[in-house]
């Protein structure tokens, strides 16, 4: 547990690094395309993550959890650390979804799309998928789990402890809670990203063979620039391949980053003794930090990410930067 939350804190200082500088470079491109507002607003959601991912880690450290607080730090991270993390990343899942989806569109319908996705409309979808990861899930997670004073035996204090509210309503709410996350915020979303993914690369491919056949008949047919028409379809050829590649890579990472989570909360939700004040507590948190370390993991990877793909956010970085380093 000690050594994952360390790892989680560096990985969480270039997540949050990486994501502030998307904010920060998207501002200044511009909101006039749909997908820039889509990538903002993952950023949004990954430096939520990010921050409740990190608190979750730092609970979790001898130093920090044995010292003289005025709660119990490994007790009050289950609702505000795990729990609101948990939301968090299940918000990125659906707005990675979004995007997967948005990008879909524009290669199967691209001369629909600026009717069906506009900037104002990504706006309203994105605050959608915020209440509908944040509300429910936020209201029952600090109804299900109360916080109280109580004496603390192992540091010998009066604390402000966690506790679980065993009524017949709390084990429903608990039940509908872990539905809600593994079906709406784990399965559903990673089922989306690599649905859209796949039909991304096959269009992608179609398109690019395509191309080429086209390319070979233009070639034959055209003596003195044929071999220019050539290079220009070779290019573009490149190009489309290298972005069929890359959302695959985005959707496999997302898919084994995510998996553990997903197969945490199927555990949980079939077994009442794996979960945070089940009997095998201590496993559950240790596969929930694990699990922790790979979403962290996937929320910071956005960064690198944009900057190999997209060569107008690469040069407006590099123009920052620049400009940055004379000054």
């Amino acid at each position: 547990m000690k050594y994952v939350s360390y790892a989680m804190i560096s990985v969480a200082f270039f997540g949050m690094t990486g994501n502030i500088l998307i904010i920060i470079t998207f501002v200044k491109i511009g909101f006039s395309e749909s997908i820039n507002v889509s990538y903002c607003a993952l950023c949004v959601a990954d430096i939520l993550c990010v921050v409740t991912l990190t608190w979750n880690a730092i609970c979790f450290i001898p130093a920090f959890a044995n010292a003289n607080l005025p709660f119990v730090a490994t007790e009050m991270v289950i609702p505000t650390g795990g729990g609101m993390g948990d939301i968090f990343c299940g918000t990125t899942a659906w707005i990675t979804a979004f995007i997967s989806l948005e990008r879909c569109l524009c290669v199967v319908f691209p001369l629909k799309i600026k009717n069906i996705v506009k900037p104002r409309k990504t706006v309203y979808l994105i605050v959608a998928i915020f209440g509908m990861a944040i509300i429910p899930l936020t209201s029952v997670t600090f109804y299900i789990y109360s916080f109280d004073i109580r004496f603390h035996g192992d540091s010998n204090r009066t604390l402000v402890r966690v506790r679980y509210r065993e009524t017949p309503l709390t084990d429903h709410l608990y039940e509908f809670h872990l539905m809600y996350k593994l079906v709406i915020l784990c399965i559903t979303p990673l089922v989306v990203i690599l649905v859209c993914s796949v039909s991304l690369a096959v269009h992608l491919n179609r398109s690019v063979l395509w191309r080429l056949g086209l390319s070979d008949t233009i070639t034959a047919d055209t003596a003195g620039s044929g071999n220019d028409i050539r290079h220009n379809y070779h290019r573009k050829y490149t190009k489309d391949m290298k972005v069929a590649k890359t959302v695959l890579a985005i959707a496999t990472a997302f898919i084994l980053l995510g998996s553990l989570n997903s197969i945490r909360l199927l555990i949980s939700m079939t077994w009442s003794k794996f979960r945070p004040m089940g009997y095998y507590s201590r496993s559950f948190r240790l596969i929930a930090r694990l699990s922790s370390l790979f979403s962290l993991t996937n929320s910071s990877l956005n960064f690198i990410i944009y900057y190999k793909m997209g060569s107008k956010f690469r040069h407006t970085v590099n123009e920052m930067l620049s400009v940055n380093g004379k000054e």
